[in-house]
Formats: C-alpha cells, structure tokens, sequence
C-alpha cells in the first residue's frame, strides 16, 4: 500500500489508485486478506473489515470509500467541546491513570529526561511528565485537543503526526517516546516505529498500547466490542501482530501489560450495552463533551457506574489470563 499512501501518522490519505491485490494484501505477514463482518458506527453507518487468513490480523477494508471515511472518521464530536474531552470522575480516571503512566516512567529512570507524545490528545500524560521535571514535546492531529494541550503545558504541541513534526524543526533523540493508543490509527506501524528507532537515546524506551483484538472482550463482543471504534481504528492488533511489527522495525520487547484501569472495564461495560441498545457507544458519548449527540444524560451516566464497578472483575480477569482489553508494551532498541 505504502507507494499509493502518503503517511503523516496519525493522520494519512490515499494518493491514488489502490490495486484490489495490494489492498488485500496483509501489511504485518504479507498474507491474502478476505472479507469477514462489517461493523456499526454510532450514527449506523456499516464499515466493511478483512482478515488474513496467515496472521488473523483484522483490519478496516477502505477500497472504494476512502473518501467517505476522510469525511466522517474524525469529525468534530470525536474531539468534543470545551477544556476537556471528558467531565467530572472520568477526567479525574483519564488525570490518574496519566499520572500513574508517569510516575513509573519517571521511576525506571531516576532522573528527568526527554519525552515525545505521539498523539498527545489534551497532554495530561506530558503535563504529568513535565511535574517531574522532563523535557517534553507532543504531537497532535486534532485542533481542538492540541489547543487543551497548548493551555494546559503552556508550550507550543505540533499539528499533525511525527513526519510533519521533524519537519517543523522538533527532533530528537528522546529518552522515552510514547505511542499510548495511537498505533491502531496509523497508516504504516511499521515504517513509523522504524523511523523511531533513530531518534532514541542509548537506552531509551518506546511505550506502545493498544486495544488488544485476542482479548476475551473481542472475542465474546465480535463487532460490538467498543474498542473496535469504526471507522477510527485501521487495524485491530493482537499481541502477535505487535511483535511482528516490532522485531521487523528493530526493537526488542522487554516487558508487557495486560490491565488498564482506563480502558478495560469501560471496554466491558459499553460493549455490553452495545449488543443491548441501538445505538453504539451511546454510554461513551454521553460522558464526552458533546452537546446533542445522545438524549437522557443523567441516565447513562448513573448506568455507567452501575456497571463499571462489576466491570472490573472480567477485566482483571482477562489480565491475568494473558487476555486484557488493552496491551501496554515496553520496548528498547534491539
């Protein structure tokens, strides 16, 4: 695909014509690729998806509508209004579990450093890196979440991915690069954490997460698994496939996460709520700042607790089974 992609990651569009053979061909293994399900967006629109039939690797099949997905992957609601993507407890989660990323990061080092924020959203994990005295830059496609970032770190964030930031004059090397919940959305992970490679300090750490497709809520949920995010998320990655990419770009895997408090109880509870009501990710969007998206508010959020707090049992659960909703990796340069 890469000759017919211009890749700004984090953000990217097709520059031609895409051949059917190459389209279907798998970007982790080089596998055939065939249709498996399409899956509903929130405003019911269906998405078509692919699978190898090598590595299992699921991905958003975007021949013959990648003008469409343009249009409606990241319109303004995604973003959501005001200071924060979130209100009250769950901006006080997303603030903790940043800080929780940080301290350990700070901690494994011992002193302060230099860090990068690749898809730095609204820059609490930053801001938290700054309190402990690191260096930081981050990079951001969306404008409204760079602007939050720009107010809270009260230093300048990069529009767009990180070609478009080398190219702005910010560069390494970094002691730490953060890809937290980014890889998915990108073009080509793998020409993206070769780049990386030579912009790290000797001993340096990539930190990569994502959604994990061979989770036990991917499986049981199938296309109403929340994080699936249609059409936002291109690839739906497995441990496997992380590795894969990884050792092909040059780095070595030296530690790995199963449990996110962020992410995998929420994952539980609006997956369920999405095989029981008609509108995907109903929950979620309330608890954005969106104004007019999703009627009975209050509702939903007192749901939400409801079921977040049992959520917590199948999401530990999975952790331990080697299975978690959300997969944290540590790498360093091989």
């Amino acid at each position: 695909m890469s000759k017919n992609v211009e890749v700004n990651e984090g953000e990217w569009r097709l520059t031609g014509a895409v051949a059917a053979e190459e389209a279907m061909a798998c970007p982790v293994c080089g596998g055939n690729a065939r249709p498996c399900w399409t899956a509903i967006d929130g405003k019911g629109r269906g998405w078509p998806y692919v699978r190898c039939q090598n590595c299992g690797l699921v991905r958003l099949d975007l021949r013959g509508i990648v003008e469409e997905w343009k249009k409606l992957a990241y319109g303004d609601e995604y973003y959501a209004e005001g200071i924060s993507k979130f209100t009250g407890a769950v901006q006080l989660l997303r603030e903790f579990s940043a800080w929780r990323r940080a301290r350990e990061i700070h901690g494994f080092f011992g002193v302060p450093g230099r860090v990068l924020d690749i898809g730095c959203g609204e820059g609490l994990f930053l801001k938290a890196m700054q309190n402990f005295g690191w260096q930081v830059d981050g990079c951001e496609t969306g404008q409204r979440p760079a602007e939050r970032a720009e107010q809270l770190l009260g230093r300048p964030v990069c529009r767009g991915g990180f070609c478009g930031m080398l190219e702005s004059g910010v560069a390494g090397p970094w002691d730490v690069v953060m890809l937290w919940h980014v890889l998915e959305h990108v073009a080509e992970p793998r020409e993206l954490l070769e780049r990386l490679a030579g912009f790290m300090k000797p001993g340096g750490r990539l930190v990569v997460a994502v959604p994990n497709a061979a989770s036990w809520q991917a499986r049981i949920f199938g296309v109403y698994w929340f994080h699936l995010d249609p059409p936002r998320h291109l690839y739906h990655l497995e441990e496997k496939h992380v590795r894969m990419i990884s050792r092909d770009a040059g780095w070595e895997i030296d530690g790995c996460r199963h449990f996110s408090l962020e992410y995998g109880p929420f994952g539980w509870a609006q997956s369920f709520l999405n095989v029981c009501h008609w509108r995907r990710d109903a929950m979620y969007e309330t608890l954005k700042r969106s104004k007019g998206i999703v009627k009975g508010g209050i509702g939903w959020r007192a749901l939400a607790w409801l079921l977040l707090g049992p959520s917590v049992l199948p999401a530990a659960l999975e952790a331990m089974a080697g299975r978690g909703g959300s997969l944290a990796l540590f790498m360093k340069r091989k």
